[in-house]
């Protein structure tokens, strides 16, 4: 859901870019965070694994417009293809306002695209999002490589009944991938206009803080574009980011009032689970299974040393039981030969 930050008087929406394992889903973000302005977009998160270039998330606040005295401003995530991630992967749907499916047009990942496709559905069910009503676009990458699935093609395996739109890309060039930006985010913002009949104001048209109230089912301000995405991309920066938020009261519209100061907190958690994620060093995938297996052969090692021990400790019992009965035989001996030697004195002559 989108986080209503009352000390910073923002609107924060959340989208996440979804798909197989490097479909371009980190290009995605990593053009789009080049042609931005610097002064309007936060820092780019990457966290590198073995098999795909970004772990759970990329960061990146762009300003649009006001609600009220709100300004919006999105956050971009991508999530891991990899299968081995999926419990990140749900962790970063959570809370998600909207999503770009990124599918790779090349024919080896025709299953792969399918099994993401699904993949992402069950996650948002896991985190109590319905699959069918968070706005969704659909974005067909790499276009430009020879031997390709063809636009049919995809639409009959992820949009057979032409549910959502869909976006033509070369993401490594930048193509349709400002297109794709642009018509999420509007989609996002007519959803959130709907949800909480409230009406996004351009900043560009004006300056004036908009304090008017429209129906659910009025047309959304058409969103500017914030910056050209024709220009060549610049070096990207990757570093790290703090969640900040605080209390105050809540903003109050026309018939409901919009998340209480409870909610905003249990919305934040989710950046602070985030962070704490990211924050956990990386542990590559050979190596945690390698760890695996020899806790596991540690483990059976200490079972058998435990059973080595028990066996020993009976044997001493044993031990310690026969010892007894030989030192019972001992003292009976003994005291024959005492008997003995007491009747030999009785036949001695002096």
């Amino acid at each position: 859901m989108a986080l209503f930050n009352y000390a910073t008087k923002e609107i924060t929406i959340k989208i996440v870019y979804y798909g197989p394992g490097l479909s371009g889903k980190t290009t995605n973000l990593q053009y789009l965070h080049s042609v931005n302005d610097p002064k309007t977009r936060g820092k780019l998160l990457s966290l590198a694994t073995e098999t795909d270039r970004t772990l759970f998330f990329d960061f990146l606040p762009i300003e649009l417009g006001k609600i009220r005295d709100f300004s919006v401003r999105f956050q971009l995530y991508t999530v891991p293809g990899q299968i081995r991630y999926n419990a990140t992967r749900k962790l970063v749907l959570r809370g998600a306002d909207a999503i770009v499916f990124v599918a790779d047009s090349q024919q080896e990942m025709k299953e792969q695209n399918i099994e993401s496709l699904k993949n992402m559905r069950e996650n948002l069910i896991a985190n109590n999002i319905n699959p069918d009503d968070i706005p969704l676009i659909l974005q067909y990458n790499k276009r430009d490589l020879p031997g390709i699935l063809s636009i049919d093609e995809m639409n009959k395996d992820l949009n057979e009944d032409r549910k959502y739109e869909y976006k033509e890309s070369i993401a490594i060039a930048g193509t349709g991938v400002g297109e794709t930006f642009e018509h999420i985010t509007g989609l996002a913002i007519k959803d959130i206009s709907q949800k909480y009949s409230i009406k996004l104001k351009p900043s560009e048209e004006s300056d004036e803080v908009i304090d008017a109230e429209i129906p659910s089912e009025e047309p959304v301000t058409a969103i500017p574009i914030i910056e050209s995405y024709r220009r060549e991309p610049p070096e990207i920066e990757r570093t790290t980011s703090e969640v900040t938020g605080a209390k105050e009261e809540p903003v109050q519209t026309r018939d409901r009032v919009i998340p209480t100061v409870v909610e905003e907190e249990a919305a934040m958690s989710k950046e602070v689970i985030i962070k704490e994620i990211r924050e956990i060093p990386l542990i590559p995938g050979e190596k945690l299974n390698m760890i695996i297996d020899a806790i596991t052969e540690i483990s059976k090692t200490m079972k058998e040393l435990k059973d080595v021990a028990s066996k020993l400790h009976f044997e001493i019992k044993e031990m310690k039981k026969d010892q007894k009965e030989i030192s019972v035989m001992l003292r009976d001996i003994k005291n024959n030969f005492e008997n003995l030697k007491t009747k030999k004195s009785w036949f001695r002559f002096s």
